[in-house]
């Protein structure tokens, strides 16, 4: 390898890992459930924050789901949350194939029924 090529790979790597998301652990459970945020996906409009979401699974769901990359949005002041799209992949961590997405966003949920969603609410909504 060349110093040039060698100075041109060591700039793509700093670049590349400048740019990789923080995934923040917001939730896990007994069953292996585990949720992560993406610290610079986080964007604000009044009361509602929107963020990206990993949620890995312990043992593989339909059609052989082991995580979800989900795009939720949180009300700050009225503790709901929804989901407005979402991928599913064969790998944990949003990673391996595609199996599916739906890009129908889902009902407004109060963060009481869905206890899961309260460590993302309260990491968007910085409580």
């Amino acid at each position: 390898m060349t110093p040039k090529h060698l100075l041109l790979a060591i700039i793509l790597f700093c670049v590349c890992a400048a740019s990789r998301a923080e995934l923040v652990k917001v939730f896990e459970n007994i069953r292996g459930t585990v949720v992560y945020a993406e610290s610079s996906s986080i964007s604000q409009n009044g009361d509602l924050r929107r963020v990206i979401e990993i949620q890995s699974y312990r043992e593989p769901g339909p059609r052989g789901m082991l995580s979800m990359k989900l795009i939720k949005e949180y009300n700050c002041t009225k503790e709901t949350s929804q989901i407005i799209s979402y991928s599913m992949y064969t790998e944990r961590m949003a990673t391996g194939s595609l199996i599916g997405q739906v890009n129908t966003p889902g009902p407004v949920d109060k963060l009481t029924q869905n206890p899961g969603g309260v460590g993302g609410w309260r990491y968007a909504c910085g409580k």
